[in-house]
């Protein structure tokens, strides 16, 4: 009987972590801060390091939709619709 050894990441794998490497970190540094003040509540810069750490996710979080959103395919927008009176169309 033989052990199968793991497989190792695929460079595509590899890829995808580095793609995703910005959001883990921010949500690490989110939970470090949130140990911080967790420990305790009334230290300051506790208070603000969580507060500058929800604050960069939140933008990492609205920069990755965005780019998702430009990433959509195009919106065309019907820019004549003809006549808005019903007799016209009658």
């Amino acid at each position: 009987m033989s052990i199968n050894a793991p497989e190792e990441p695929t460079p595509g794998d590899l890829a995808a972590i580095e793609a995703e490497w910005p959001q883990i970190a921010a949500e690490r540094d989110l939970v470090e801060a949130e140990c911080r003040l967790l420990d305790d509540p009334a230290d300051a810069l506790a208070r603000r390091a969580h507060r500058r750490a929800m604050n960069a996710l939140n933008r990492l979080l609205v920069q990755q939709a965005n780019h998702d959103a430009a990433q959509a395919a195009p919106v065309y927008m019907l820019t004549n619709f003809g006549s808005a009176d019903p007799a016209d169309a009658a």
